[in-house]
């Protein structure tokens, strides 16, 4: 007779274990593809319409944004940086600091990769900045005479750093970074930076990076809540 036979519950606990990583790391994998093909449908969709002419439409939802008071700069200038380059390492360094090291070399990954992938992009699309397209933009930032609109750096980047938030940590810490990362779409419209389209294309392809960046380095086994003991087989 075999140990599982003379013991039922060993293949039972095999069994539930098995349920359990199945249920712990599928949804995972299944969101990041998800977001991975939706990403890409996107970022697709975005680039073929920015080669076009513009819309009434985006013209009219940029102009909204970009013509509000000067006051707004203030607020809103800070809460922008979370798409710029440097606060990828700032993050990463902050969850080593934790010991959070999966969520740091994740952070590293999609927030580098996002950052550079952007640069492609960019010269793929060739879209001007909206102060070369439109008539009357108010330009906050200054942009360089050769820098492009699509897609948005520092929307892709704080999509990517979202992302990643979202599958490592818990789910404030995913609706604090939504916010920040809404924040930086809203800030690059409003300070002349980008349309919506480069917006939307930029976030697009953040969600790539950060999905792809979830799959290769993917959250560590979540700790058992506090008072939560191993189970014991009764004797």
């Amino acid at each position: 007779m075999t140990e599982r036979e003379r013991d039922p519950s060993i293949s039972s606990e095999t069994a539930t274990e098995g349920r359990h990583r199945m249920h712990d790391t599928d949804p995972h994998t299944r969101t990041d593809l998800i977001t991975i093909a939706v990403g890409a449908s996107v970022l697709v969709g975005c680039g073929l319409l920015a080669r076009s002419a513009l819309t009434d439409a985006e013209v009219s939802i940029f102009q909204a944004v970009n013509e509000l008071p000067q006051g707004y700069h203030a607020f809103i200038w800070p809460f922008m940086q979370y798409g710029t380059f440097i606060t990828i390492p700032v993050l990463a360094l902050i969850a080593f600091a934790f010991r959070r090291f999966r969520l740091g070399w994740a952070l590293l990954l999609a927030g580098t990769s996002v950052y550079l992938l952007a640069l492609v992009v960019k010269q793929a699309v060739e879209r001007g900045r909206p102060g070369w397209l439109l008539k009357g933009v108010e330009t906050r930032e200054r942009f360089g005479a050769e820098s492009l609109g699509f897609p948005s750096g520092h929307a892709a980047v704080a999509a990517a750093l979202t992302v990643v938030v979202a599958v490592h940590l818990s789910k404030r810490w995913a609706i604090a970074a939504i916010c920040l990362a809404s924040v930086v779409l809203f800030g690059r419209m409003y300070v002349g930076a980008h349309l919506p389209l480069d917006l939307v294309g930029g976030a697009a392809l953040g969600a790539i990076a950060g999905g792809v960046a979830n799959l290769l380095i993917p959250p560590g086994p979540r700790q058992r809540p506090e008072g939560a003991s191993e189970h014991h087989d009764e004797p």
